[in-house]
């Protein structure tokens, strides 16, 4: 590229910038698009660096507008390839392209379309999940996120089997999510009167019977197998069968026989881990296996612990069987259960996998999900018991929050009373930290400017109105 080139495409870039707060595009995007085509038809203007400078200097509050100005320029310039929907998409991380993307579709439904059908197929694939979660976790969604799912699956590229398949998947690990939440990380192990019936369930496998010739590790992938033969639209809820493996496992330790049937157990659930990942599983068998192991060495205690068992099995390349190709299946299945595993556990696969250097996006996605979590993320060591997740730094922790907190209410300040775009960022991609640990931090932040105080009770009333506060937690704030 030219400097002369460099110069043109840079400063037509700053026009678009400086056209961005004045609301008056019908009259000053057709001179500008005429300009950007002259150049670009004498090779004096490059659509790459024009797009990179856009995005590197356009405050992430705006950056719903500049998707508007910049599409409504490539419509103009269709018939050339000075504007690409594809590039400017290219230039943003994941957590800014969610956020502008989500912003467009509030007001502008068709040209957030249109940037839905320019996603690549890696970006369309991580917002169908992003809001695929929603979906199916929350009664109530925002309209915003209904129909950008609903545009990604109208892409043309679009595979409707498998995504119906993954949507059923994540089902299918909301159910495991459920029920280990249960079993490992509550106190009172539910009704008795069910327990009776789930210990005698457990004594048909060899796991908890010796005189039984069916282990519930093949049975479990048998199952799984043939529901998804089926091809079926139901989920199967596997929750049962972690019943019933708790009980078995409760009822060995009453029994006093746990230590004679920890080695049998555990063999049969390596074995079946490892047989499931060479063979490529897509079942979600290795989610139901690697629970059966969390719940065994919680309810049995011996030296082995999941973390070691579970670092001995998948990554140590001294004790270790599984290949390249295997490793491959089991980052895949974990990335994929990231959203339904509980902070423990992901903290344990994320130690042990922390020093594979292939594994630095797994990596980076526990971290991210581990402090939205708002526990520990630094993957330093394991935490010791799956109800017990390794926690931040109370003082650490409790000072970020509180400079947020100041950041937002000295913002609303600046801003003459607009709420903050990150605080609206976080009620929309981090609602349950927003709702725990943010609003009570506002709510108690204190300071001796007046002029602040006043500020912070207006943000206050402003997200109330705006249905950012729920109702319970503001009445408990205004009758302090």
């Amino acid at each position: 590229m030219t400097s002369d080139a460099r110069h043109e495409t840079l400063h037509v870039a700053k026009c678009l910038i400086d056209m961005l707060p004045l609301g008056k595009e019908k009259e000053m995007l057709p001179s500008l698009s005429k300009r950007i085509k002259q150049l670009y038809n004498n090779m004096c203007f490059s659509p790459r660096l024009f797009a990179q400078f856009l995005t590197e200097h356009v405050e992430k509050s705006i950056l719903g507008r500049l998707f508007e100005l910049y599409y409504i320029l490539s419509v103009l310039l269709r018939d050339t390839l000075a504007i690409r929907l594809h590039l400017i998409l290219q230039m943003m991380d994941s957590d800014t392209l969610n956020a502008a993307l989500y912003e467009l579709f509030a007001y502008r439904e068709d040209i957030g379309k249109a940037y839905v059908m320019s996603l690549s197929n890696e970006q369309s694939d991580e917002f169908f999940m992003k809001d695929s979660k929603y979906f199916l976790n929350n009664d109530t969604v925002r309209l915003e996120r209904i129909k950008r799912l609903y545009y990604v699956l109208q892409r043309p590229d679009t595979n409707r089997k498998s995504c119906i398949g993954r949507l059923l998947l994540m089902v299918f690990y909301e159910t495991i999510e459920r029920a280990k939440k249960d079993i490992l990380c509550h106190s009172n192990h539910g009704n008795h009167e069910k327990d009776f019936i789930f210990q005698y369930l457990a004594s048909w496998f060899f796991e908890f019977n010796q005189d039984s010739t069916m282990t519930m590790t093949e049975f479990t992938i048998e199952v799984l197998q043939l529901a998804s033969e089926a091809e079926s639209d139901i989920v199967p809820d596997i929750g049962i069968l972690l019943f019933i493996y708790s009980s078995g496992c409760r009822q060995l330790v009453a029994e006093g026989r746990d230590m004679l049937r920890i080695f049998d157990i555990m063999d049969w659930i390596t074995k079946g881990t490892i047989d499931i990942l060479e063979k490529g599983d897509s079942t979600g068998s290795l989610a139901v296996l690697l629970a059966f192991a969390q719940i065994t060495l919680h309810f049995i205690h011996t030296d082995l612990s999941y973390s070691t068992w579970f670092e001995n099995t998948f990554s140590n390349l001294k004790t270790t069987t599984l290949t390249k190709r295997g490793h491959g299946v089991l980052l895949k299945t974990l990335e994929d259960m990231i959203p339904y595993e509980i902070p423990s556990v992901l903290q344990i696969h994320g130690k042990a996998l922390l020093n594979h250097t292939h594994d630095t996006l797994f990596i980076r996605l526990i971290r991210k999900r581990l402090l939205e979590l708002g526990v520990d993320n630094s993957l330093k060591k394991y935490p010791s018991v799956f109800n017990q997740p390794l926690q931040t730094s109370s003082s650490t922790a409790s000072n970020a929050v509180e400079d947020q907190v100041t950041l937002a209410v000295e913002s609303f300040v600046k801003k003459n009373g607009v709420i903050p775009t990150t605080v609206l960022q976080n009620f929309v991609f981090r609602r349950q930290w927003f709702i725990a640990t943010f609003l009570p931090s506002l709510f108690s932040w204190n300071t001796n400017d007046s002029t602040l105080m006043s500020a912070k009770h207006q943000l206050i009333l402003a997200l109330k109105e705006k249905g950012k506060i729920p109702e319970s937690i503001y009445n408990e704030y205004i009758n302090k």
